[in-house]
């Protein structure tokens, strides 16, 4: 039977999270609509455990699946291919929804086809217990609940995985699988399905509740620097897939979204590179791979709107060694 929405949640030893996830999840009310595929990737600890817990008290809902570790990316690539539901949502196993908000969202998906539900979503400051608000709304000016041509607004437009309700068969449409093996692919989950998103309505609810500052979170410029390689993977990939859409002639508007997005997925690599112990050889990588940008995706160059970027290139990299000092000390003091 279809359901309305299917959500994904990836799952590598999250025992201690994994019960406010499903708790979360835990609507009876909506089981009919709502599908829940609860992936174990190659989980060692008691995650199995629990999330039978949850298939044996709401079999309507919940559903577990076993596999080999294969990464994030390979939870979605899998839970994509098996969802029943005409939306997808995927919720991290050490993350939760709000359940009223969550609510709100599946009553309306019954009444949409939009393409993308955007919906907002809070980080979760896990030791302080306090909650922080990255962008108030996906645009200035926003009108919630009317539904609007994706090109029309995406030069404005703000969107990540987190806010994203997508209809299954658009990500299906895109052919694209997820880097498995690898950290940061929801950002390729948020890019893939642009060129075949046509309509988009947004929601002034908060659902996703993103934790921050668990340990070992992939997030955090220490593990960003020992994950370097990923990310780079990550970038090339997305690289690869704008020039496939640019030789696909997609609209306009479209390239400069994913320009725009790509570009910020560079700077956080520059930023990665500034985090590393200050050398002249870190320096000359750094600006090789500028170079490089430049010469062989001059849009995506230009579209690179961070200031410290820009510091960086008119100052012919001289920047770089303060920019590292005072990247540091930020570093330090975020771990205070």
């Amino acid at each position: 039977m279809e359901k309305l929405l299917t959500v994904i949640v990836p799952v590598y030893n999250m025992e201690d999270y994994l019960r406010q996830c499903l708790d979360s999840l835990a609507l009876p009310d909506f089981e009919e609509s709502l599908e829940v595929l609860v992936i174990l990737d190659g989980s060692t600890d008691r995650s199995g455990d629990i999330a039978k817990e949850y298939e044996k008290t709401y079999p309507g809902i919940f559903r577990v699946i076993r596999k080999k570790n294969g990464g994030h990316g390979s939870v979605i690539n899998a839970g994509t291919g098996l969802a029943s539901g005409k939306y997808l949502k995927v919720l991290d196993s050490d993350d939760w929804v709000e359940q009223k908000a969550f609510s709100r969202l599946l009553r309306f998906l019954a009444g949409t086809d939009a393409d993308v539900v955007w919906t907002n979503f809070y980080w979760v400051y896990d030791k302080e217990h306090r909650t922080e608000v990255q962008r108030r709304e996906p645009f200035r000016g926003a009108e919630y609940g009317k539904e609007y041509r994706f090109g029309d607004i995406a030069d404005r437009l703000f969107m990540k995985m987190h806010t994203m309700t997508v209809r299954t068969e658009v990500l299906r449409k895109t052919g694209k699988q997820l880097d498995e093996h690898c950290y940061y692919v929801d950002v390729e989950y948020a890019l893939y399905p642009v060129p075949w998103i046509r309509t988009i309505v947004f929601l002034d609810e908060f659902v996703y509740m993103y934790r921050l500052g668990r340990p070992g979170q992939s997030m955090t410029l220490t593990r960003m620097r020992k994950n370097r390689r990923n990310h780079e993977r990550v970038l090339a990939s997305l690289l690869d897939f704008y020039e496939e859409q640019k030789k696909r002639g997609i609209p306009r508007p479209y390239l400069a979204y994913l320009e725009k997005e790509i570009a910020g997925v560079f700077c956080s690599h520059v930023k990665i590179y500034l985090s590393f112990p200050c050398s002249r050889k870190v320096c000359r990588a750094l600006r090789k791979k500028d170079r490089s940008l430049k010469r062989d995706y001059p849009e995506i160059y230009r579209s690179a709107g961070s200031l410290s970027i820009w510091g960086l290139r008119l100052s012919g990299y001289l920047l770089y060694y303060p920019g590292h000092f005072f990247l540091s000390l930020r570093e330090k003091k975020h771990e205070l």
